[in-house]
């Protein structure tokens, strides 16, 4: 088992084992995700410590989300090496509670959030952009491809957002999303990623810009080579204000390219 796993694993269990021995007065009252304790006295801790924390009242609670960060997190840790995984799991928990934070105070329903189901989701979302293909029981009984599996657990969160049933699907639904614009925009191995496609797309833009400009500085040097043949034989000082000010503009043109000013032997170069 990757070690990030374990680690994961172990936190949220020592966490639960401490609340249920002490009937969950010690640990969640700190850690769990209350909105009036981030709004009003400013824990703003809280948005993050939520997914290390579950209810004491239900065992199957943890029971289910370690099974699950067990199931989906080994293999997409392995994929993304354990300090990807890592990045995925944490943001994603963060974004989901930020998510519950806007949405309940929007709705004006003061609820306590605890629960990894955030994080989880989006190693849900992963798995299925790894090992779309893999078969998947829902509901423990139909084998669905898991790329059609998450998309169905996705449209039933989203109908069950305003049900009373004491789950915070719009955390599930954060999570998923971030999951899914994680590995779409800022993860991409084989392409450095976002940060490096966005250097490379910017290095590719300036190469494309100054071969442009290059090609019109060659048509341009062209143009005027009667002119610089014109100077060659009867000096600059017989030159027109029309040849002077197509000297000019190509002088310009040289001075973008290669910056400082030109002398008139620049002209010549390459010719």
């Amino acid at each position: 088992m990757p070690a990030s796993v374990r680690a994961l694993l172990m936190i949220n269990v020592g966490i639960y084992l401490v609340d249920f021995l002490t009937h969950g007065t010690l640990l969640t009252p700190w850690l769990e995700l209350n909105q009036r304790a981030v709004l009003s006295d400013h824990q703003v801790w809280r948005v993050f410590t939520y997914m290390f924390v579950h209810s004491t009242f239900s065992f199957t609670h943890t029971l289910f989300n370690m099974l699950m960060l067990w199931m989906f997190g080994v293999p997409v840790a392995r994929e993304m090496g354990e300090a990807g995984f890592l990045r995925l799991y944490l943001l994603s928990g963060l974004f989901a509670g930020a998510c519950s934070l806007v949405f309940y105070g929007f709705t004006g329903n003061p609820v306590s959030i605890v629960g990894a189901s955030g994080a989880i989701f989006a190693l849900m979302v992963a798995f299925a952009r790894f090992f779309p293909d893999q078969q998947m029981l829902m509901f423990f009984i139909f084998p669905v491809p898991v790329r059609y599996a998450v998309i169905i657990i996705g449209a039933i969160e989203l109908l069950l957002i305003g049900a009373a049933d004491n789950i915070a699907h719009i955390a599930h639904l954060g999570g998923a999303a971030f999951g899914w614009a994680y590995l779409q925009w800022f993860w991409a191995p084989s392409r450095g990623g976002f940060l490096a496609q966005w250097k490379q797309r910017r290095n590719r833009n300036r190469w494309e810009k100054a071969m442009r400009d290059g090609q019109k500085l060659r048509e341009a040097m062209d143009e005027i080579d009667p002119i610089l043949r014109k100077i060659g034989t009867q000096g600059i000082e017989s030159l027109t204000r029309a040849e002077r000010k197509q000297l000019d503009q190509v002088s310009e043109m040289k001075k973008k390219l290669h910056g400082g000013d030109l002398p008139i032997s620049e002209y010549y170069k390459n010719r």
